[in-house]
């Protein structure tokens, strides 16, 4: 099991410093806009340190959709490749398909096209990140947030869809939750499921917030239906008071909680 924690460069000392195996940040840490230079601060943090960053999220901006009448296959294969550019020496092993504004489905879009494009586009993602050994996880994410991909189960078949090794899902515990989708179904799908997020939990005396996530039923499922992957903590509540101070505490309560589901 490898732990990790979402944040960006702001963030990077108080991982490493909290004992985390990995960093997860979103692309745009290596703005892919901008000239290759910008991103030396990141990378120069990342090759300097022991914790890799094994995993990014946030693949896509919303001005780049993959679903509709604007797609644009060239800017979207550039996009990937000045991604997979920029990540490989990193460390990375996994790119997070979110993006709820990229992947939304168009109101008057026929949902069976919005498919056949999500699909399309994660062939052509594939073709690029799969040869640097980067495995693309499919997440499915809060309804508000996005109209298309809500449960574990849409995820799972849309990469059995595009049916390529380096394709794959997500559990994600805070959309999961919000979504009502059931964590007994992780005793289904924790065999195929390439990556996990989990929502900053309450810490007693350290991290006290008004969201109750069930990370001990959660992490029991994943347990004990086998899953040894990565768990990385996303603060989608921003639930940390103070991220230098709590981060560590944070990581101790998950793995003691792990240890004895």
């Amino acid at each position: 099991m490898r732990w990790g924690c979402c944040g960006d460069l702001e963030r990077f000392e108080a991982i490493e410093s909290a004992g985390y195996d990995f960093i997860e940040s979103p692309v745009r840490v290596l703005c892919v806009d901008e000239p290759p230079k910008s991103a030396e601060s990141y990378r120069s943090a990342v090759l300097g340190s022991r914790l890799n960053a094994e995993a990014f999220n946030v693949f896509l901006p919303g001005t780049l959709p993959i679903i509709g009448p604007d797609v644009d296959s060239s800017a979207l294969n550039t996009h990937v490749q000045t991604i997979v550019d920029r990540v490989s020496d990193l460390g990375a092993e996994i790119i997070v398909l979110g993006s709820g504004g990229a992947r939304g489905i168009p109101e008057g879009w026929d949902p069976h096209e919005g498919r056949k494009q999500f699909l399309a586009f994660c062939n052509l993602a594939a073709d690029i990140t799969g040869p640097a050994g980067i495995t693309i996880v499919i997440e499915p994410l809060v309804k508000r947030a996005c109209n298309y991909i809500h449960t574990i189960a849409e995820g799972r078949d849309l990469a059995d869809a595009v049916g390529r090794s380096k394709v794959s899902t997500l559990a994600d515990l805070y959309h999961m939750q919000m979504n009502e989708d059931p964590i007994e179904v992780l005793g289904e799908y924790a065999p195929h499921l390439m990556h996990v997020h989990v929502p900053v939990p309450r810490v007693p005396g350290r991290v006290e917030h008004d969201l109750d996530f069930d990370h001990s039923t959660f992490l029991a499922q994943l347990k004990h239906a086998g899953y040894k992957g990565r768990i990385s903590v996303e603060d989608n509540g921003k639930n940390f008071a103070d991220f230098d101070q709590e981060a560590g505490p944070v990581l101790t309560h998950l793995k003691k909680l792990w240890e004895t589901v």
